[in-house]
C-alpha cells in the first residue's frame, strides 16, 4: 500500500445552500443541478494538467537521483506530512467538519460558516503545532542517537526538514474542500502545480546551489517543498475571501458545533489512521529490509543471519509505480467520486434511498468502465510507460523493469481503486463513518501478512506491496458492497454491472490485442534523427490509443450507457423540484 490514493473526502453530505440572495457567491445554475458528469470533466480536465507538472517533477527527481537510496530517503522523508495531510486534511477532519460547516451556512450564512471555519482552523493549527513539535524532537533525537548509517540519516533530515509542511498541507486540504463544496472545483485541482513546479525548481536551481553531492543537492528539494506549501496558503486564502467566507482564526472548543466534530472524528480518525499506519508501516518495513550503502549483504534476526530481500531503490520503485497509476485514477476515478458525493449526499439526507442507490450503482459502473482499460495497458504497456517518462540521465533499464513490475500488479486492481472512491463516499453520504472504519481494521493483518510473505521471493520483491494493495482494495470494495446494499435497503445496480462488467471483459481483451499487435509492429520502429524521446513516445500512445479506439467503440457499438454518460456528458441523475429521478 505505498503510498496509497487519498480518501480525498471534500464534499458535504447534507444538501448543497440554495442558489438565493442569500449566497451570491454559488452559482445558481451548479447548485440547482447536479451535474455530476459535467462537474467531473471540470475537475478531470483541472486534476489532468497538474498530474502531467506531477510527472514532469518525478522525470526530473529520477533524472537527477535515480531509482535508489538518495531517492528512497526523500520519499521516505515526505511520507510523514502527506500522511497527516491525508489522516486530518481529507480525512477524518474533512469528513466530520464539512457536513457542519454546510449546515451552518445553509442556516446562518456565511457569518455563521465564517465563524465555524475559523475556530476549526485555529484548533487544528494548536494540534498540529504540538504533533509537529514533538515529532521534530523525536527524529532529531534519533538523528543524533542512532549509529552512522548514510541512507537512515538522510532519511531522518530530510524529514526533519519537510516536517512543518505537514501544518501547512493540512490546512490547505480543509480549504480546498470547502471551496469544492462551494462549487469551485478547478483552484483546488489545480493547486498541486505548484508544488509540482517548485519541486522541479528544486532538483534544477536550488539543489545545484548546495554543492556537488547528490546527498546533500536533495536538500534544497526538500526546502523547495516547504516554499511550495506556503504559496499554496498564498494562493488558497484570497480565493477564500471573494466566495464571501472572512474568517479569522480563534479557539473556542466549547462550541458546540466544534464539540460535535470532536465527538464524531473518533471512528474516522480510527479507521483512517488505522489504514494510513498501514501505509506507513509499508515504507517502513520496505526501508528495513533494503540494504543500503555500505550494509553488509545480510543482517541479524533472533541470532539468525538473514539476506536483505531489497536492493536500494525498492521504495523508490514502489512510489515511482503508485505515481503512475494514480494519474488515471486522479483524472477519473477521483473527479468523478468528488463530483457524485455531493449528489449522493443530498439524495441520502432527504431520504431518497430509490435515487441515491441508482446515483451509486450508475457511478460505480461508470468508475469501472473508466478503471478497467487504463489496467489493461498499466499491464501491456508497463515497461514502455516508465521507460518514456523515467529512463534519462541515472535512471537505467534495470530500474525500468523493477518500477515496471509494481505497475503491473498495480494495473490488476484498478478497477478496484476506482471503484473504492465511490463505495467510501456512499457510506460516508449516509454519514456512516464507521464502517469504512472496521472494513479497513480488518485487511491490515492481510496487508501486512502478504507483504511479508511475498517480499523474499525474488520474482516478487518490491512488487508485494503493490500486490497487496491491490488485493485488499478489491476486498474492501466486494465487502463495501454487501454492507452498503443493506444500509440503503435495497439493490445498488448490481445485476447491471455485473452485466456491464461481463461486456466490458471481451471489449478489454480486444482492446489488448490491438495494443499488442500494434506494439509487435513498431518493435523495429525508431522515430526519423534517432531522437529517443519521439521512438519511446510512439511506442507507448500508439498502442494506447488504439487499444482505447477499440475499446470505446465497440462500447458505443453495443450501446452501452457507460459510454453515453462518459462522451454525451448526461448525468446519470437528474433534479427536480419534486425530488430526484434516475436518468441514464
Amino acid at each position: 500500500m505505498i503510498p496509497n490514493a487519498p480518501l480525498d473526502t471534500r464534499c458535504s453530505s447534507v444538501p448543497a445552500p440554495r442558489p438565493d440572495r442569500e449566497f451570491p457567491y454559488i452559482p445558481a445554475r451548479m447548485a440547482r443541478d447536479a451535474g455530476v458528469f459535467g462537474s467531473a470533466k471540470i475537475i478531470a480536465a483541472c486534476t489532468l494538467l497538474s498530474r502531467i507538472t506531477g510527472l514532469a517533477r518525478d522525470v526530473a527527481l529520477n533524472w537527477a537521483f535515480g531509482q535508489n537510496w538518495i531517492q528512497d530517503a526523500f520519499n521516505f522523508g515526505f511520507q510523514i506530512p502527506n500522511l497527516f495531510r491525508r489522516l486530518f486534511g481529507e480525512g477524518a477532519l474533512a469528513a466530520v467538519f464539512i457536513p457542519e460547516f454546510t449546515a451552518a451556512l445553509d442556516r446562518g450564512g456565511p457569518p455563521a460558516a465564517s465563524s465555524l471555519l475559523g475556530r476549526t482552523a485555529g484548533l487544528l493549527t494548536l494540534i498540529l503545532t504540538l504533533v509537529l513539535l514533538a515529532l521534530e524532537g523525536v527524529v532529531l533525537l534519533l538523528w543524533f542517537v542512532l549509529p552512522g548509517n548514510p541512507m537512515r540519516h538522510l532519511m531522518l533530515g530530510l524529514t526533519a526538514v519537510m516536517l512543518p509542511l505537514m501544518l501547512g498541507l493540512c490546512l490547505l486540504a480543509l480549504f480546498s474542500s470547502i471551496l469544492n463544496c462551494l462549487n469551485r472545483f478547478a483552484v483546488p485541482a489545480l493547486l498541486p502545480i505548484v508544488l509540482n513546479v517548485c519541486n522541479i525548481g528544486g532538483v534544477l536551481l536550488v539543489g545545484p546551489m548546495l554543492g556537488e553531492r547528490r546527498e546533500v543537492q536533495v536538500y534544497g528539494v526538500a526546502l523547495s517543498v516547504l516554499a511550495a506549501g506556503v504559496i499554496q496558503l498564498l494562493i488558497v486564502l484570497p480565493v477564500l475571501r471573494r466566495a464571501g467566507l472572512a474568517w479569522r482564526m480563534s479557539l473556542a472548543v466549547t462550541d458546540p458545533h466544534v464539540r460535535t466534530m470532536l465527538g464524531a472524528m473518533t471512528p474516522v480518525l480510527i479507521g483512517q489512521g488505522v489504514l494510513l499506519v498501514n501505509v506507513y508501516l509499508d515504507a517502513q518495513i520496505c526501508t528495513l529490509l533494503t540494504r543500503g550503502p555500505g550494509q553488509p549483504d545480510t543482517f541479524s534476526l533472533a541470532g539468525w543471519s538473514v539476506p536483505y530481500p531489497l536492493a536500494e531503490g525498492a521504495l523508490s520503485a514502489v512510489t515511482n509505480a503508485a505515481r503512475l497509476y494514480q494519474f488515471p485514477l486522479g483524472v477519473l476515478a477521483i473527479s468523478l467520486a468528488t463530483a457524485a458525493f455531493p449528489l449522493l449526499s443530498r439524495h441520502a439526507a432527504r431520504g431518497d434511498l430509490p435515487a441515491f442507490r441508482d446515483a451509486v450503482g450508475s457511478s460505480l459502473r461508470l468508475a469501472v468502465f473508466e478503471g478497467f482499460p487504463a489496467g489493461l495497458m498499466m499491464i501491456v504497456l508497463a515497461e514502455p510507460i516508465v521507460a518514456l517518462l523515467f529512463e534519462y540521465g541515472r535512471f537505467g533499464p534495470e530500474q525500468t523493469e523493477r518500477a515496471a513490475r509494481v505497475l503491473r500488479v498495480y494495473g490488476l486492481g484498478m478497477w478496484a481503486f476506482c471503484a473504492q472512491h465511490i463505495v467510501t463516499r456512499g457510506f460516508y453520504s449516509l454519514r456512516d463513518t464507521r464502517t469504512p472504519m472496521w472494513i479497513g481494521c480488518a485487511l491490515v493483518a492481510l496487508t501486512q501478512s502478504m507483504n511479508l510473505a511475498l517480499v523474499w521471493h525474488p520474482a516478487v520483491a518490491e512488487a508485494a506491496f503493490g500486490l497487496s494493495t491491490s488485493v485488499t482494495a478489491a476486498l474492501s470494495v466486494a465487502i463495501g458492497l454487501v454492507i452498503l446494499r443493506r444500509r440503503a435497503g435495497g439493490r445498488l445496480g448490481g445485476r447491471a454491472l455485473a452485466a456491464a462488467f461481463a461486456r466490458m471483459i471481451p471489449l478489454g481483451l480486444l482492446a489488448v490485442l490491438a495494443a499488442v499487435g500494434v506494439q509487435k509492429a513498431l518493435d523495429d520502429w525508431s522515430a526519423p534523427f534517432g531522437s529517443r524521446l519521439l521512438t519511446r513516445a510512439v511506442h507507448v500512445f500508439a498502442p494506447m490509443t488504439a487499444a482505447l479506439l477499440i475499446y470505446l467503440g465497440a462500447a458505443r457499438w453495443l450501446r452501452m450507457d457507460e459510454i453515453a454518460w462518459l462522451i454525451g456528458g448526461r448525468n446519470q441523475t437528474h433534479e427536480s423540484d419534486g425530488g430526484a429521478a434516475a436518468a441514464p
